[in-house]
This record gives structure tokens, sequence and C-alpha cells, in this order.
């Protein structure tokens, strides 16, 4: 018979070279270790680092002397006029996306359907050692003490454990693509919102944003890079501050579901990835929502399972995303306007109904103060995480009313009903974790609500969004606003 197993990939042998390039070491590859670029860094137009190029740590101090160097930034070559930089993970993934494919290996299951599985990883030795500290400069130590009070906070909206606030500050320490990525986010936000006045923290943003894209690259092509998906997902949260309504954005998850797939995340994955995972999908939905086209990652694809009886706001915030991202798949889908979606429309509303009735009283909201001129009031929620799925879930009802077409007129009153509820978490006294994300729903709660003194009310509150956060918002009021203009009321 013939032997139809692959092929062993024979290793390349050779003494190890401990004078090459960091790139090279990081690969896995010999070094001809040539000056200033070696051969390989050349030919795949990498950065070239050295062990003068990264972090400096004076491993000779002393036990009892407790001074440290200073942690220095990259010190790059001077860049190849003959190779343009990336200029953002859009980039990144459009030069690796070959490179991506090749770290999944399918392998068809009894069903017939090609699945993706991960290469295992090499064992590593655990290393050990006299400990070393190490500082960093005054503006690191600032942006990561305001990376965990802020920005941060919106990474784990719907994640009790708290991952991007407490594991990924120790990470960014010890990883030089996470601390770069953190650094790169934090500043920005602080130059967009109106946390800080100071100008120059756009420039601070960009330089550390720029580092961290040179770095993704090497850390890409390492199949076994534990920071790729975390430092990727600070990346694309750094970009979607700006405008998200783009093709170009959905390329992104082109690049990211790739990325998701030949590493084996799920929604049953643990840790960091978990976190990781559901942030993802958390950008996929805005994406798709706000350039109204089905998800790149299909949901079917996120072996998600829940457990009856579940209490926990976070996972059930998660829960509620799931329900999400299938309708928007079906009401912008190739059906989504044709009579033949209303059984799927009817069975998601009854889903929703079951799943609602499951909950804890933590997710019923309790009115206070009293009604504005418009009939909005403020809603109390014990857990934000609740208030956010709360929100959602109004927000998927008016999907699957409305969009892309009014299903029928009776649904009207009850779209107006939801709106409503919509409107009302989001003027009350929130974190800026549930805001952030809320602005994609708020487009469609002030599309369909009822009057325009209502949707100028909606407009408002997306430019405080703007305006505390730094979170876009801008088009999105000019979307709807040019909507009351042609008279488009609906």
């Amino acid at each position: 018979m013939t032997d139809m197993s692959p092929p062993k990939k024979k290793r390349r042998g050779g003494p190890r070279r401990r004078t090459g390039c960091d790139t090279c070491k990081r690969r896995h590859t010999r070094c001809d270790e040539k000056k200033p670029i070696c051969g390989n860094c050349a030919r795949l137009d990498l950065v070239c680092e050295r062990i003068d190029d990264v972090w400096k740590v004076d491993r000779a101090v002393p036990a009892q002397d407790h001074s440290v160097q200073e942690l220095q930034p990259y010190q790059h070559e001077t860049p190849d006029p003959h190779h343009e930089a990336p200029s953002s993970t859009l980039d990144i993934f459009r030069s690796y996306l070959d490179g991506l494919d090749q770290l999944v290996e399918f392998t068809p299951p009894d069903n017939g359907i090609a699945t993706a599985t991960t290469i295992s990883p090499p064992t590593t030795t655990n290393w050990s050692g006299s400990a070393e500290r190490k500082s960093i400069s005054s503006e690191g130590a600032f942006l990561l003490q305001t990376y965990v009070k802020t920005v941060a906070t919106w990474m784990d909206l719907f994640d009790h454990s708290c991952t991007y606030q407490l594991r990924v500050p120790p990470l960014a320490l010890a990883s030089p693509l996470l601390f770069h990525c953190v650094c790169a986010f934090t500043a920005n936000h602080l130059a967009l919102s109106n946390t800080s006045l100071n100008a120059s923290w756009k420039l601070v943003a960009v330089r550390h944003y720029g580092q961290a894209l040179r770095l993704l690259i090497d850390a890409l092509e390492d199949p076994f890079c534990e920071t790729a998906m975390t430092g990727s997902m600070l990346l694309l949260s750094y970009e979607v501050h700006g405008a998200i309504k783009s093709e170009d954005y959905r390329r992104h998850f082109i690049g990211l579901t790739m990325l998701i797939k030949s590493r084996g995340i799920t929604a049953q994955s643990s840790g960091t990835d978990c976190a990781n995972f559901w942030i993802y999908c958390r950008h996929e939905i805005a994406v798709a929502l706000a350039n109204e086209r089905p998800l790149v990652l299909d949901p079917a694809e996120w072996a998600v399972s829940w457990q009856e009886g579940e209490g926990r706001e976070d996972v059930l915030g998660n829960q509620m995303m799931w329900i999400l991202a299938r309708v928007i798949n079906l009401v912008f889908g190739s059906d989504g306007a044709r009579e033949a979606s209303r059984p799927a429309r009817e069975a998601f509303l009854q889903e929703l109904n079951t799943w609602r009735a499951g909950l804890s009283p933590c997710f019923i909201g309790i009115p206070y103060g009293n009604a504005d001129d418009d009939g909005f009031r403020k809603i109390y929620f014990t857990v934000t995480a609740a208030a956010a799925t709360a929100f959602w879930y109004h927000i998927t009802h008016i999907l699957l009313y409305a969009e892309p077409v009014l299903q029928d007129e009776s649904y009207i009153p009850l779209i107006q009903d939801q709106a409503m509820e919509v409107t009302n978490i989001t003027i009350s006294d929130f974190p800026a974790a549930l805001k952030v994300f809320s602005t994609h729903g708020l487009y469609y709660a002030a599309k369909h609500i009822k009057t325009v003194s209502q949707k100028a009310r909606v407009w408002n509150v997306l430019k405080d969004i703007e305006r505390d956060t730094g979170y876009h918002t801008r088009s999105t009021v000019k979307h709807l606003q040019a909507q009351v203009d042609q008279g488009n009321t609906s």
C-alpha cells in the first residue's frame, strides 16, 4: 500500500549560533549573522533585532543594589527606503495571510467537514535564575496605570476575571509587543478624549503604534507566540477608535479569523485566549452592524456551550453576543429582506423570550428620577455587564422587527418601546465600558425612534461618548441627521 501520511519536515542542521540576530532566534531560524541586516531578515523584510536593540537590563546589578537600569525603547536600524513600513494591522494581515494559512492543518473528521487543528508547540524548559528587576520610564508607568483604569475596563466588559486589567499588565512588562500595544492604545485614548488636553499624546501613541506593528510581524511568524493574539486585539482596538464603516475593517477580521483558527481559539478556550475570543467577537459585531454585513467568523464555528441556570452576568452577556451575532447574519444575509426570513425571525424572538425568562433579578433595571420631556428615564442596574446585556437584548429585538426593512406594521409600537429602553440605559450613569460598545446599537435606536426630539437626544449621547472616551461617533451622528433631512424618520 502507498503510504499516504504526510512527509516529515526535516530540521535544519548545524550548530546553534549564539551571536545571530534575535529575530532569527525567535523564529527558530539559522542566522547568517550579517550586519546590519542578516540575510533572512533582508529577504523577508523583517526588523533585524539584536541584543542591543531590545530593552536593556543590567544583569550584573549586585543583589544588594536596588537601583536598576532604565527600560529603553526599541532602537531599530535605519529603515530601508526601498521597503515601506506597515501602516496598520490591515497591512500586516494582507502580507501574512498566506503565512497564517500555513499554520493551519486541516484534518477531515468523520463527517467530512474540514476543521482546524492547532500544531503542538515544542516543549520548553522552565527558566530559572536570579530575579531581575526592570524599570520603565515615567511615561510608560503613567500609561500602564492609566490603561488599567480606562481602556482595559472596556475590554473586560463581559469578563468578571478582568483579564485585561489584571493579567495583561504583567505580560506587558515581559513582552515588548504588549508593552507598545498597551501604550499606543492608552495614549490614543488620552489624545482623543477630554481626559487630557495635551496634544502630544497623539505623537506618543503613533510612536508606540509603529513599534508594535513591527513587533507584531515577528509574533505572527511564530506559531507558538502567546502574545500575538492579545497584541492583535489591542492594536485593533487602537484602530477602531476611528470610523469603522469601511470594507477595510472587514479585511482585518479575515486575518484575525485565520489567526484564531490556526491557534484553535474558540469560546471553549480558557484564560487570555477566551478573553481575546470574546473581544474579537464584539469587535466583529460592531463592524458588521456599522457596515450592515454578516460576520466573517460564522457563529456556528464559535463552539459555544452554556450551562443551564447560568447566573454570572459576564457569561450571560456573552450568550447575548452569540444570539446577536446569529441575528445579524440573518437580517443582513441574503434572505434578510425577504419573506423567507420570517420563520427564522419568529424563532429568534421565541429564543430571546426563553433566554430572558431564565435571568436573575439583577437583569431587571430599576427606573429612578423623573422622566424628562422626551419620556426618557434613567435606569439602575446592580452590575454593568447586566446593563450592557439588557441594552443588546433590546437592540436585537429592533433588528428582528425592522432591519433591513420593517417586517410588519404591528411591530411599530414594539420598536418604539425597545428604542426607549435602549436610550434609557445609555443616558444612565454607567461606565465608559458600556457606552463605548453601545454606540453601534444606538444608531438603530435613533434610526427607528419616533420623534426628531428623541432622535436628537440620542445624537447628543453619541457626541458625549466621543468627547468623554475619544471613541469615534461623528460619522454615525451625521448619518442619522442626514436621514432626518431626507425625511426618513421611520
